[in-house]
């Protein structure tokens, strides 16, 4: 990884200790928040630094370095108005992604009605999993098969904006299968109103034209769809 990405984490329990963790393990800087002192003790030494420190108290917030950061992670656990209030706090303050983590249907009705484009869930096994997803820059969602071989979601790069899948040459020069392409449409909302969203084309065939904001699925080796993903990283 060429990029060294800052990560704030907020709330060291299970989850959040592991995912610091993991994220430190693939290279990111890692700043641990947790407001339960024996937490920042008990990671200390294994994150980047920690802080001891009431998420939810606004003033307090100008200790932590808000827009230096590619994400914050609110993955408090316990207290669901502790998460709201921080996560409202960060989206406030800070230029970077912030990722929730839901413990409850309403919870994740809640931040969805507070802008959180990704929100995640507690299994600590999904850790790893998001490290990775968050350390690929530029893929949206991958879906590790295996140790080797993943399933990723890479917006096209503008190179190959009306290249066919043929003349692109994916599979000879990087390695990398097309699944299928998720294609802006229009399509209608409930009461009529029309939005832009992302569809699956179904199966494409070699003279496929790919075309501005498309987004391969792209299967591959991990390596393979990193390399493919920082050479073209806009």
């Amino acid at each position: 990884m060429k990029h060294h990405m800052k990560v704030i984490v907020v709330g060291l329990g299970n989850f959040g200790g592991s995912l610091g963790v993991a994220l430190m393990e693939k290279g990111a800087e890692v700043i641990g928040v947790d407001i339960r002192m024996h937490k920042v003790d008990l990671y200390k030494d294994k994150l980047t630094y920690t802080i001891c420190l009431d998420t939810t108290d606004e003033l307090a917030l100008s200790a932590l370095p808000l827009n230096d950061c590619d994400y914050i992670i609110v993955s408090i656990g316990e207290d669901i108005g502790a998460s709201i209030t921080s996560t409202a706090l960060m989206k406030k303050h800070s230029k970077g992604n912030v990722i929730g983590r839901a413990i409850s249907p309403i919870h994740e009705t809640i931040l969805e009605t507070m802008g959180v484009k990704k929100i995640i869930h507690p299994e600590a096994s999904f850790a790893k999993e998001l490290a990775n997803q968050l350390c690929l820059k530029g893929a949206f969602k991958t879906m590790l098969l295996d140790k080797q071989f993943e399933i990723a979601e890479v917006p096209l790069p503008s190179k190959f904006v009306g290249k066919s899948i043929m003349n692109g040459n994916f599979r000879k020069t990087y390695s990398l299968n097309i699944i299928t392409i998720l294609r802006e449409g229009e399509i209608t909302l409930l009461g009529g109103k029309k939005s832009v969203d992302h569809c699956v084309m179904g199966v494409v065939s070699p003279e496929t034209e790919l075309k501005k904001n498309d987004i391969l699925v792209l299967f591959g080796k991990n390596k393979d769809i990193e390399a493919f993903v920082e050479k073209y990283a806009e």
